[in-house]
């Protein structure tokens, strides 16, 4: 035998060798109980569930069946197209643009409409629609789908310019009692749909709404309510609150003044406050939260006032402030710290707009705790920081751990303002970091970010 025939030879088996590896692999595939594969698909994105109907003609449909979660937050040719808008030069190149992204808007919500007719799937864990459709765009149909999947998990935001009420005719047509978690951003509720969530969705744990109209005056009660986090940001509309939540464990409100009356919320540990409402102070409930945030950048001219009323805060354990840094920061945090004797953790993140480098000082109110961790976030080594670095040190006898982080922080609301994110100089504060550090006890542990 020749060495060409030889290598022929060899080249035959290990493809009959490949081919018999590839049979046996896709056997094993077949074999899995129907159940496992359309387990494995509901965990994956759509797409790629969808790409497995390429490994044998048992899961050329499987995908079909997805029940797990779809998230339809814009194309990734819509988002390259939205960042290029905003930087195009020109009015007549501007709308050009804008033409060809309502063209993509267009194709991407006919493929959404063509992917949820194709699923035969009974139920789905969750639906999140979260970005600017089309005028033109029939919205109702997806929330039909919704209703009709029984899903768990329910997100909705169509654009700040998509004048939307959730409607409840749909929601009638049929129970929709799988209802866990609803989240809501520039859609408009009305005083019927609330009571309708709140009384026929037994199983609602989580409400976020967002840039929302509301009615002006919202109660969140009823006989078998299971809310557990309560979410109102921006509601503009809303006047007064009314709570009877005996299963409520975190409430979040940003918004202007507000009349609030929390009849029952035994089991709330957690509040976030912000915006200018500064009346969170005077809450009946706040004795007994654990985590409590703040964002006071609108409102310090009224905050130190209402700060020095808080109540003994005897169960907090984590304190986060976002705040503006200012020669009224370390007067704050003091107040603040008066009143948690408890404290085990305090973050503050800064927005270092116009941060001062005068001569530090020394501030003298006493406000002895137990705080074990400090955390700093945006540190640019101001003055009015380092000052309250040293305060803490003076009255936390306890601290153990001091963790600076020079980063810009990264949230939305905490973006400073103007120019300063231009001229952020991370290796700079950095080195204002290590400068401080020096002023640190050995014992205390010192993390730089």
């Amino acid at each position: 035998m020749n060495m060409q025939d030889a290598g022929s030879r060899d080249n035959q088996q290990k493809r009959a060798k490949s081919n018999n590896e590839e049979d046996y692999e896709g056997d094993l595939i077949n074999k899995l109980p129907d159940g496992i594969p359309v387990a494995i698909l509901s965990k994956l994105p759509i797409n790629e569930a969808a790409r497995t109907s390429i490994l044998s003609r048992k899961w050329r449909y499987l995908w079909t069946f997805f029940c797990g979660t779809l998230e339809f937050d814009g194309s990734p040719i819509m988002k390259d197209m939205k960042k290029d808008i905003k930087k195009a030069a020109g009015r007549q190149l501007q709308t050009a643009m804008e033409i060809m992204y309502d063209a993509e808007r267009q194709t991407y919500t006919t493929w959404i409409n063509e992917l949820l007719s194709s699923l035969k799937s009974s139920t789905l864990q969750g639906l999140k629609f979260w970005f600017h459709v089309g005028t033109g765009c029939d919205v109702d149909k997806w929330i039909h789908f919704a209703i009709q999947k029984k899903v768990q998990k329910l997100e909705l935001y169509f654009g700040h310019t998509f004048e939307y009420v959730l409607p409840l005719h749909l929601f009638k047509l049929e129970s929709f009692n799988s209802l866990h978690v609803l989240r809501l951003k520039s859609i408009t509720v009305t005083e019927e749909m609330l009571e309708y969530l709140l009384c026929r969705c037994p199983l609602l744990k989580t409400l976020s709404l967002v840039n929302s109209g509301v009615p002006k005056t919202m109660k969140v009660s009823g006989p078998s309510l299971k809310l557990k986090c309560l979410e109102l940001v921006r509601c503009w509309e809303l006047i007064k609150l009314e709570i009877f939540a005996e299963n409520l464990m975190s409430f979040k409100y940003y918004g202007s003044h507000l009349d609030t009356e929390f009849k029952s919320v035994p089991c709330l540990v957690e509040a976030t406050f912000g915006g200018s409402f500064v009346e969170f102070t005077r809450e009946s409930f706040l004795p007994q939260i654990k985590v409590l945030k703040l964002d006071i950048t609108q409102n310090e001219p009224q905050v130190l006032f209402r700060l020095s009323q808080l109540p003994k805060l005897k169960n907090l354990k984590h304190l986060e402030l976002v705040a503006c840094v200012d020669d009224g920061i370390t007067l704050a945090c003091a107040l603040l710290l008066k009143a948690t004797h408890s404290l085990w953790r305090f973050t503050l993140k800064m927005l270092n707009t116009k941060p001062s480098f005068r001569t530090e000082r020394k501030f003298t109110m006493e406000s002895r705790c137990n705080l074990k961790e400090l955390e700093l976030v945006g540190f640019c080594g101001a003055a009015c920081e380092v000052e309250l670095v040293m305060y803490i040190l003076e009255n936390a006898a306890e601290l153990q751990k001091i963790i600076i982080d020079t980063r810009l922080p990264t949230k939305p609301k905490l973006r400073p303002l103007g120019e300063q994110c231009k001229t952020w100089d991370h290796e700079e504060n950095r080195k204002r970091a290590r400068g401080l550090q020096e002023k640190i006890p050995p014992w205390i542990e010192f993390v730089c970010i």
